[in-house]
């Protein structure tokens, strides 16, 4: 499991949609805060990445701590980027199902809220 924690770090460290598939199953099931039903296949999550890099350039994801039971991962990491000219940062966990050492289900927690416009 270790392997996959590596595979892991490493797309987050500079994630690109192109490289999804060092991590993830073709058929993986997708669920992310905010969005209100699941995504589902590897085409998903690239879309979801890029997205993520296009708002975020300089985005990564450092791991924090990782926990592994079976074929269950949980990685919780620190996300840093830049926004608007400053420096931000969030914390998160991902709760990930694996076959063949590929993410075949994932559950992604943060807190949303300082990604929303103020009301």
């Amino acid at each position: 499991m270790t392997d996959f924690v590596d595979r892991w770090a490493a797309f987050w460290a500079a994630p690109n949609p192109d490289g999804v598939e060092t991590i993830a199953d073709e058929g993986i099931v997708l669920r992310y805060p905010g969005v209100p039903e699941p995504m589902t296949g590897v085409d998903a999550w690239k879309e979801r990445v890029a997205s993520i890099v296009e708002r975020f350039p300089d985005v990564r994801l450092d791991v924090t701590y990782h926990a592994t039971v079976d074929d269950l991962c949980f990685i919780s990491w620190r996300a840093s980027a830049t926004s608007q000219g400053r420096a931000i940062s969030w914390e998160g966990t991902d709760r990930m199902l694996l076959r063949n050492g590929r993410v075949i289900d994932s559950m992604v927690a943060f807190d949303t809220s300082g990604f929303r416009p103020a009301a």
